[in-house]
């Protein structure tokens, strides 16, 4: 515990040199080491700073910490902390909409956490499937040029069964729209989206068969981050041995 918090200091001193926010770091802290209670405190750090102050940029903040936490909860396969969870991010997200308010993301989030509603739930896929598909192409033609927006877009294509319009053909091309978006926007500074983007994309290569691509992407990705441990002790030892 004593290693976290220090952890958590130096984070947030580095985050004031460079320009990243608290929540910026404590989201990379939190997806980097796999800390599900991080991200908890996130989500309820940035849900009372919506309750002190209404503004959809607050909301949107409190939107982008449950998405992460939405999306931790998925390894280890944590059901109990996603059904806590989903219903309120899915509700900000509407409301996001309904606002005017970074729409693109929001439709785009709000089509991931569909996703992962009928990952935990297939029975879902026969009326969610249609919607969530349907939000994430509206998404990439709302925000083109949003990275968030290409990364769910190519995660919807890479799960989706064939028959229903998945394609990891297409989904490479997502994945790797999603990295060079972040990358040309200098997005990648303490950003597990990237990191994230990074890791999917090593994967896609893979399912389709490149995987001299792979290896160098998740290489890639642990230039970035060295302690990535989902890269460095799963992903690219399983194409290296």
């Amino acid at each position: 515990m004593k290693t976290i918090k220090l952890s958590l200091l130096l984070c947030f001193f580095t985050a004031s040199l460079f320009g990243q926010t608290e929540s910026d770091e404590m989201a990379y802290f939190a997806y980097t080491s796999n800390n599900k209670s991080l991200w908890k405190q996130l989500v309820s750090k940035e849900q009372s700073n919506y309750n002190q102050s209404k503004t959809s940029e607050n909301l949107y903040s409190l939107l982008l910490a449950q998405h992460g936490l939405l999306n931790a909860t998925m390894p280890d396969q944590d059901e109990d902390l996603f059904d806590k969870h989903y219903k309120n991010a899915k509700e900000n997200a509407e409301k996001l909409i309904e606002a005017n308010h970074q729409v693109g993301n929001a439709k785009a989030i709000l089509s991931a956490i569909w996703g992962w509603e009928m990952g935990y739930s297939s029975y879902k896929g026969m009326f969610l499937g249609g919607k969530s598909s349907s939000n994430i192409e509206e998404a990439t033609k709302i925000a083109p040029n949003e990275p968030l927006v290409w990364q769910v877009y190519g995660s919807s294509k890479f799960f989706t069964p064939t028959m229903f319009g998945g394609d990891t053909k297409e989904a490479q091309k997502a994945y790797e729209k999603a990295v060079n978006l972040y990358e040309d926007q200098n997005l990648t500074k303490s950003n597990w989206r990237y990191l994230d983007a990074l890791a999917w994309l090593g994967k896609v290569y893979e399912e389709n068969g490149e995987t001299d691509l792979a290896k160098t992407t998740y290489e890639k990705a642990l230039a970035v981050e060295p302690d990535f441990g989902w890269v460095k002790y799963a992903l690219l030892p399983s194409i290296s041995n």
